[in-house]
Parts: structure tokens; sequence; C-alpha cells
């Protein structure tokens, strides 16, 4: 019964090749009744380009220089020398067959003949530019779009040619449909894309696999064979390379992530059958729908054919099944701690999946490509955190994937990317994710966010990172951090931008003396302009953020750092996709100074987009910081921008730089640092380095030279010194501050707005 069905479709196709085109002709070069090696076949996939294309001609070697001989008596359209090594030289001849235009094109050929001579078959019209010619052989008719045909098709074409080689067909495999999922022949379900690799030799030993199949298909067949379950259109047979599809369908052909030119590997259940293939055409997405029969076993048959009748057939038997295409929830990040001894902890919530399998951990040092650091083997579905040595300096990002126990492994949508930073560099920053808004809803379309990413490389600082959830419910103690970065995106409305809880952490810290970066394009919208805002959200706005609310869009994306501040200079665009931006910002919020606040940005049209405060929070003993930024951090598109205004931030909060901390551990002169915060109300400490034990004074000027304070006249060991100033009893205003060791004296500027 496996002969018999196999030699109909067989017959099929011979009764078919009488339909093609006919017309016969020598080979290019001289011999031309002896056959030559083949190197490039028409129709095989070719990677030269982005996408792929089909190979168009038959390629034929021979050494630079050798003459290239006529195929067809007729006129010479074309005789183009591209001036250069002659690649893309090409001859052109065109014929009049059976009433009809027939067409030669050489190519890689340099003409040795001009437009218009008349040729014969023979004669010589070209020399070879490279190693090869690429014949390409037009179907009789009036275009040359789409008309380009197989040059070693059966009962035409180049003569003579025997093939006595057998294709091969090396491996099946099974997708499911129109994806990169691999399934088991044990457990196929729902649609099915068949994967088959042909090798078609043509006898010569350089290139004995080089060239594609002509023809190929498949069948589903009972358990025993006997009968057929499912015969595609045209007898199962798929593809059949007599004219070039056009190139848009080369990756609905072929399986791009395993084809090149020189292995071929086809999506066999694509296609509406050879018929449509030879009138250009492939169907974009068909498949074996496994669900039309009834699940069990059955039997693939996969067949391919050449050009000259040698065929080879596999079997691959088969089992259906009901698949799972679920894939587990997504898994949320909790936090990235650093612990003692060059190791952190990292933290995730588990999906509620019931066939949850466990978790797949990746890395990046860069945030750009990730890594497979551990899989479900490891973390297994009841670990929800694990420990890890670390040691280098460099950042760390890391996100998950859930996986359950489907027969094809189904993987969740990844989680956020988180990261941590080892340095023992003495700080203790945290950056705190409260931007819980995902695809489908404001400017951001993903189901994740690696904004974390953003803000990790652009200061060199040790930091951690946590979901503000964790800080929301005491896992996170925001007390345990000098500097805490809490980031908003476009949060608003459903997702608030603080929760009550929130509020509370974020005030106690205040007045326990943090220091606290908050970004976010809604911020002051949603805790004061939205009609649904609270007392408690109005109060935590103007009271602890030091804020109020002026317009839901300040219709501008472009910030200034205000004169006389840390931020003069800066100038931000930011919000972008075109400038780097990972989303557009639409509409970033307004504010305005509130309860000792200052204005350290504008946008370009005056609006306050950035406020900074020094001073006590809530009548407390302790002074905190704030800077609050009305568009999101990770919006400003440029790397170098985000470095200097991060770099302000902290340098208003009283951080030393990465290189001063470096240049220091040897103090071999003096130095006067930059004090902080700058501008100041009423407090700042100014700090200052002696390379040995010196009388030092620190006086106080204002901006007519008058000395308004003496902060030291003393002796003092050498090494880094901090003092710190009040000015509580000044009026707002420019002031100067002088180190004076023996020969040595130095002045920086300060202001101070009340």
């Amino acid at each position: 019964m496996k002969k018999l069905l196999f030699n109909l479709f067989f017959i099929l196709c011979l009764s078919m090749y009488a339909q093609i085109d006919t017309t016969k002709y020598p080979w290019p070069l001289n011999p031309m009744n002896v056959q030559r090696e083949i190197t490039g076949t028409f129709g095989e996939y070719r990677s030269t380009s982005v996408e792929g294309h089909y190979h168009n001609g038959t390629d034929i070697p021979g050494a630079a220089g050798t003459p290239v001989l006529n195929l067809i008596a007729g006129t010479v359209a074309v005789a183009y020398h591209d001036g250069s090594t002659g690649y893309d030289s090409y001859v052109r001849v065109t014929s009049i067959i059976n009433g009809q235009p027939k067409n030669m094109t050489y190519y890689h050929c340099i003409p040795t003949v001009t437009v218009g001579k008349i040729v014969n078959v023979g004669e010589q019209i070209a020399k070879i530019a490279i190693d090869h010619v690429h014949l390409i052989d037009y179907n009789l008719g009036s275009s040359l779009t789409n008309r380009q045909l197989n040059a070693l098709r059966p009962n035409g074409g180049l003569t003579p040619y025997s093939d006595t080689w057998k294709p091969k067909i090396r491996y099946i495999k099974f997708l499911l449909d129109n994806s990169n999922t691999g399934l088991n022949a044990g457990a196929l379900g729902n649609k099915i894309d068949v994967i088959v690799h042909i090798e078609e030799a043509n006898g010569f030993s350089s290139s004995a696999s080089n060239n594609g199949a002509y023809s190929l298909g498949y069948k589903i067949l009972s358990a025993d064979r006997t009968s057929v379950i499912y015969n595609p259109p045209d007898d199962g047979l798929r593809y059949r390379y007599i004219k070039k599809p056009d190139d848009s369908y080369v990756n609905v052909n072929y399986y791009k992530p395993e084809s090149n030119t020189s292995q071929h590997v086809y999506i066999l259940t694509n296609g509406n059958g050879a018929n449509a293939v030879e009138n250009t055409q492939v169907v974009t997405n068909n498949f074996w729908d496994v669900t039309q029969y009834p699940y069990g076993n059955y039997t693939l048959m996969v067949f391919t054919i050449d050009s000259r009748g040698n065929t080879d057939t596999a079997y691959v038997n088969i089992t259906t099944t009901e698949l799972d295409l679920t894939p587990p929830a997504q898994p949320n990040l909790k936090f990235v701690k650093k612990l003692e001894d060059g190791k952190f902890i990292i933290a995730w919530n588990k999906p509620t999946d019931e066939d949850l399998k466990g978790f797949r951990l990746f890395y990046s040092q860069t945030g750009g490509t990730y890594n497979l650091r551990d899989n479900e083997s490891v973390l297994t579905y009841n670990v929800t955190e694990k420990e890890y040595q670390y040691t280098q300096q460099l950042p760390l990002y890391l996100k998950i994937n859930a996986v359950d126990n489907s027969n094809m492994t189904n993987i969740s949508i990844e989680s956020d990317s988180y990261g941590v930073r080892m340095k023992n560099d003495g700080k203790k920053i945290l950056i705190v994710d409260g931007f819980n808004r995902y695809g489908g809803s404001g400017s951001w379309s993903k189901s994740f966010h690696d904004f974390i990413v953003k803000y990790g490389e652009s200061f060199t600082f040790s930091f951690e990172s946590a979901h503000n959830s964790q800080v929301e419910n005491g896992t996170i103690n925001l007390n345990d951090y000098e500097v805490v970065i809490w980031l908003l995106g476009d949060e608003a409305l459903d997702y608030e931008t603080f929760s009550e809880l929130e509020k509370n952490h974020v005030k106690e810290y205040l007045k326990n003396g943090g220091k606290l970066f908050v970004s976010g394009s809604e911020i002051a919208y949603d805790l004061e302009g939205d009609p649904n805002s609270t007392l408690s959200d109005k109060d935590f706005l103007h009271n602890f953020l030091k804020t109020k609310f002026i317009s839901n869009s300040s219709n501008y994306k472009i910030a200034l750092g205000m004169q006389q501040t840390l931020f003069e200079g800066l100038n931000i665009p930011f919000g972008n996709t075109s400038a780097g931006s990972p989303y557009n910002e639409d509409s970033p919020d307004a504010i305005d100074t509130l309860n000792g606040s200052i204005p350290i940005l504008k946008y370009g049209n005056g609006m306050t987009a950035s406020i900074a405060f020094t001073g006590n929070f809530d009548n407390s003993i302790n002074n905190g910081q704030l800077i609050v930024l009305a568009f999101p951090f990770e919006t400003i598109g440029n790397i170098e921008l985000r470095k200097n205004f991060i770099n302000s931030v902290f340098s208003y909060f009283g951080l030393i730089t990465n290189v001063e901390d470096e240049y220091y551990d040897i103090i071999s002169d003096y130095k006067l640092m930059q004090n902080y915060p700058n501008p100041f109300n009423p407090a700042t400490k100014i700090t200052f380095y002696i390379p040995s034990d010196s009388h030092v004074f620190i006086k106080v000027f204002d901006i007519l030279g008058k000395e308004i304070a003496t902060l030291v006249n003393d002796n003092l060991s050498a090494g880094k010194h901090e003092i710190d100033f009040n000015a509580s009893k000044l009026s707002s205003g420019i002031y100067f501050y002088t180190l004076n060791a023996g020969s040595f004296v130095s002045s920086k500027k300060m202001v101070l707005i009340k």
C-alpha cells in the first residue's frame, strides 16, 4: 500500500511536467555539450539580505576571464559593465521562440558585445568576472517580472543534465504554528508546522549538498501506513521550484533560524500546494490542525523529488493529544538586596498556576543581552528567593520567567528587570519601582519594565532595588538607606502614585532626615489635580513633596537648569522615542514650589519641571532633602544627560563622587569642595582636605566682600574635614566661603534661598 500511494503521487508529478516550458539549450561554457557542476541552484535560500531571498538563477562555476557563450539566438538587449569588479555586470539576450519573447541573462559577467548586436548560439558574449556565471532563464512571455525559470527543469533547460544522486531528508521537527516553539512527536497538539531539512546532491564533491530540493510534500497516514488520514491539495505536494516565488515569501517557505545558503530547511505545512507556488504565490500561515482528527497515533510521510525523478521518503510516528497552550502568570520581582560577604538576595512572587514547574533567572551587566543563570531544575516551583555570590564592581540586572509542567513547557511573560551594584563604597541607595502600569494604558505599551537599568547605568554608586509593595508591607525599610530613588513613570489614577501606607513610610523617612528623589509625570495630578484626590493626598504633596499642582501637561519636552543652582547649564530633552526615550511621554505635569522648596528645572515655556528642598519636614528635628522631577527620569534619552542630572542630584544630597573618593584616599594637596546642598536653606556642609597638619581658616563673605562669619580658626591634622554652616540669621543671596592654610587659598560660591 505504501508503494501504491507514492507511485500514484509520482505519476501525478510526471503528468504535470508536460506543462513546463520545454525550451532546451546547451551550457554557456566551452565545450557546450558537457554537463557542468552546479554551485547554486534555482530557488534555494539566500541570506545575503536582511530578510533573505530566493536564488533566481543557476550558478555554473568558471575561472575569471573564461569566455561566456550565448545559449539562444537573438539580440543583445543589455550589455552592462559596473565599472568595477564586474560583480554586477551582465548581458541579456532576447529572442522569439514559438511566437513569444524569450530572455536569457548572464550575470557576474563582463560584456564583450554591445547592445543591438545579433548573436548566435555558441558565440562569445562576455567573460566571467569572478568565479561563476549566474544564469537567469526567463519563461516565454512579455514581462520579466516573476518569470524566472529553473534552468534544471524536467524536459527543458540546460542539456545535457543527468542526475543519479538522490536527495536526502536529514531531519524532521515540529513547531507550534507560526512560532519557534518546539513540540515532541509523541505529544502534538493544536496547529502544527512541520519543519524538514533536505539536501540535494549533484554529484560533484565540492558542493555535494549545496543544492535545494526541486519538490517536496507531506501526508498524514494511519499508524500502520495503510490509509491516508489527511492529504493536502495537489496530492500533498507543497512546493515545486519551476518558477521563482516573490521574495516576500522566502521566510514563509524556508525556516529562517536554520536556513542559509548551504542549508535548506523548509516549513512544509505552509502554502496551498505546488500549483500555487508555480504561480509565484505562497500562503503565509498554513498548518496541520490536529484537532480536526481524533487524538491518537499516526504516521507523518515526508517526500522529496529532484528534477530528474530521484526521490527520498521519510516516515515519523506521531501521537496527537490535547495541548496546554496557557503559560504561567507573569512573576513579579520583590527586591534585589545586597548581603554581607559579596552576596545578594533576589526574591519574587510565586504565580498561582496549578501546573507551575519553576523559574528561569536571567542576568545582564549592561541591561542589554540577558543570559540564563538558573532554570527550573534549580529554581523549582517552591523557590521564591535565592542568594548568589557576586563580587564584581559592575551592576547586575536580573529578570525571571515562570515555566509550567506542560508537555511543551509554556513560558510566562518576563518580569520587570531589577538590579544591584555591589561596590564597597559605603553608599546605601535604594531604587523603588512604583511604576505598576503596563501595556494597554498610558504611554508605555509593553508588559514589563526595565527602567531601573536607566538609573543604574547613570551613576556609579552601590544600589539595591525593590518593588513599591515591599515598602508598603514593611519588608523594605526606607530608613536603612541614605538615598531613596522612587520612580513612578506615568503612573496615575487606577494605579495611584502613593498609597496611604506608602505615604506614611515616606513621611517617616523624610522626618528622619532621609534624602528622596522621586520622578514621574502624574505625581502632582494624581495627588491634587484629580477630582478624586483626598485631603491626605494634598497634604502629602504640599507638606512632604513641597510641591503644588499647576497643570496636567506642560506641553513642553525640554527642561532647563536654573541659574545659581547645581543644575545650572543643563538642557534636557525628554519623552521622545526618536531621541532614545523608552516611551513617548505625552503629558508631563507642570508644578510649582511650596513651603520652602526652590525651582531647579524649568520647561522651555517657563513652567516649573523640578523642585528641591532642604530642611525639616513636619517640624521634625532632622533636616531631610528632597528633589521632585515632574517627568519620568528614564525618558531622558541621552545617557550623558541622565548622568549629568543624577550627578547633580547626588551633589545636592551631599554624596562625594567616586572620583573624589579615589583621589583622596591618599591626600597629597589642599582641596576645598563645593558645599552641599547648594542652594541651601538654612544649613549646608563644607568639606575640605589638607595634606599635613596646618593652621586653617574658613571664612564666609557676602557678595560685597564683607566678612560674615569665621567657621574655622584652628590647628587641624592632615586629612578630610567637614563643617556645618547655619545661615538662619542671614538673608537670601549669594555668599562666598574661603579656605586659607599657609600659602594655600581657595574660594567657592554658595547660594542661600529662603
